[in-house]
């Protein structure tokens, strides 16, 4: 409940905020702007809080519901979940105070359910992995999250400064034996520094630090009893001494980055040529089993690198562009060992790195199109793209590992029209995924037992060929000159050569002013 009362607040508080800040542009015009791809065109290097002064000149709020289904069948992480379905609803705006000072914002609530979950009675799998609390029976699993976010820039003379912090709180449970609850809380802080260089090109810096916290139960209130838990390791390997009876966990965790950005001066809201964003990660995490006296049974080290670079140009009807991106990640697992308890206090007494995921990817993006304006009332979009990724886990002491590797290619179109008081966009796009590698070596794993089926089953879905195709509708009916209202649909059908077929579908409702 008090967490819902701050999204409100928070919605409630950006609002008026909106309403304070005088634009010269009609709503028509700012979503006619928002279709370009020249902003979304770059993504990492609009995370620089003080590089985002310049993503847009205008004040702009959207506040949309949104649903959400998704049905993956055998295509997907056994400790993710094989569905979804959610509802949300969120609030996003960026407020033009004056010439000097600007203002970001956003809250959201999601209330949803993932099913079929597996060997993973946590949250956050992609973060904590690979040491989750899991078992062979699992079941959907509730979720609820509440995000909200705050940014502040300030412009005096040629520099540009900014701050922003980001908290995130989610509530997971099942109502059906095992009864996991997870509670989280996911606080983000950003600082950042920017300067005007010659007229010609903005120069940024940030830092950026996490502080991460997850609060694990199991209950089992059924007549039958208790079934086995067990604390995973990576590649189908647990840790036997904690095997069976520890239902308690806790997961803390702390990370700080950095980024070195160089963006284009915008003119007329259009950047136009060359910028790279160079960004680094690192996050540690420790797991605790709270009924053992909060012994930290494992660790975590990652490092994320990540490069990416773009180049657009446009003139009076035309649009290019093409852009870049590189990234490696570096995750490192540690085993504590511990000896003879005393009491409940289990000693440590070494830690051997045993775990390892490198994972490596690259992607090229290009982008030409002829944009919608006063002379035109219809605009179009080609992006093709080709991309390559790698993934290498190993579990040391036993040699077991696995790689896999794939390349893929696609081609997304997207139109624009204006008819009257509407603008409709739609967009068609599809692409083709191959296997390049796929190697593993499991030694000693049972491969008919529960856990080893289901690392099978995930090397299965990972390596195997599929083709996508996706589809994008929306609507925009203008209101008036600072109103309008708009309906989205989204789909997405993946089919793999042996993993059978996925949809995810999506729609929005929503107002923009």
């Amino acid at each position: 409940m008090k967490q819902r009362f701050l999204i409100l607040s928070a919605i409630i508080c950006l609002l008026p905020i909106k309403l304070m800040a005088a634009d010269t542009l009609t709503v028509e015009q700012k979503i006619v702007s928002e279709y370009s791809h020249k902003a979304v065109f770059r993504n990492q290097i609009w995370q620089n809080i003080a590089i985002r002064y310049d993503l847009r000149p205008f004040s702009l709020t959207t506040v949309s519901v949104n649903g959400l289904y998704e049905e993956r069948g055998n295509a997907a992480l056994a400790q993710e979940g094989n569905g979804e379905k959610n509802f949300s609803a969120e609030v996003n705006s960026s407020v033009v105070l004056n010439q000097r000072n600007r203002l970001f914002g956003t809250a959201s609530y999601r209330n949803g359910r993932r099913e079929n979950v597996i060997w993973n009675e946590n949250s956050d799998y992609s973060l904590i992995y690979p040491y989750v609390v899991g078992d062979s029976i699992g079941g959907y699993m509730k979720e609820e999250e509440y995000k909200f976010s705050g940014g502040y820039t300030h412009r005096f003379g040629k520099w540009t400064a900014g701050a922003e912090l980001a908290y995130r709180a989610v509530i997971a449970y099942r109502d059906k034996d095992p009864r996991p609850r997870n509670i989280i809380s996911d606080l983000q802080a950003c600082l950042a520094l920017s300067r005007n260089l010659g007229g010609k090109y903005i120069l940024g810096l940030s830092v950026q630090a996490r502080q991460y916290n997850q609060k694990s139960d199991i209950k089992f209130l059924a007549d039958k009893g208790s079934t086995s838990v067990y604390q995973m390791l990576g590649l189908g390997m647990d840790y036997v001494r904690f095997a069976s009876s520890q239902t308690s966990s806790r997961y803390t965790g702390s990370g700080i980055g950095g980024s070195i950005d160089l963006l284009p001066i915008s003119k007329h809201g259009e950047c136009n040529g060359f910028s790279a964003s160079l960004r680094t990660d690192y996050f540690h995490l420790t797991k605790e089993l709270v009924s053992v006296n909060y012994a930290p049974i494992n660790e975590v080290r990652n490092v994320n690198v990540s490069l990416e670079s773009a180049w657009t140009r446009r003139n009076r009807e035309w649009e290019y562009g093409v852009r870049l991106l590189a990234a490696i990640q570096q995750r490192t697992g540690i085993e504590n060992i511990f000896g003879d308890p005393t009491g409940n206090v289990y000693p440590k007494i070494s830690s051997v790195d045993q775990f390892k995921n490198t994972t490596l990817q690259a992607a090229l993006k290009g982008m030409i199109g002829q944009r919608l304006n006063e002379n035109r009332h219809w605009g179009w979009t080609l992006l093709p793209t080709v991309s390559y990724g790698q993934t290498k886990p190993e579990y040391k002491d036993n040699g077991r590992y696995v790689e896999i590797a794939s390349a893929s290619g696609g081609l997304e179109a997207q139109s624009l029209w204006k008819v009257s008081k509407v603008l409709l966009a739609a967009s068609i796009a599809g692409g083709y995924t191959s296997n390049v590698k796929s190697e593993y070596s499991l030694t000693g794993l049972d491969s008919k037992g529960s856990v080893g089926s289901t690392l099978l089953s995930n090397i299965d879905y990972l390596s195997d060929d599929h083709a996508s195709i996706a589809l994008k509708l929306r609507g925009d009916y203008i209101l008036s000159d600072r109103y309008a209202v708009f309906l989205s649909a989204d789909w997405l059908h993946q089919e793999y050569n042996k993993c059978g077929g996925t949809d995810r579908i999506e729609v929005s409702l929503g107002v923009t002013f």
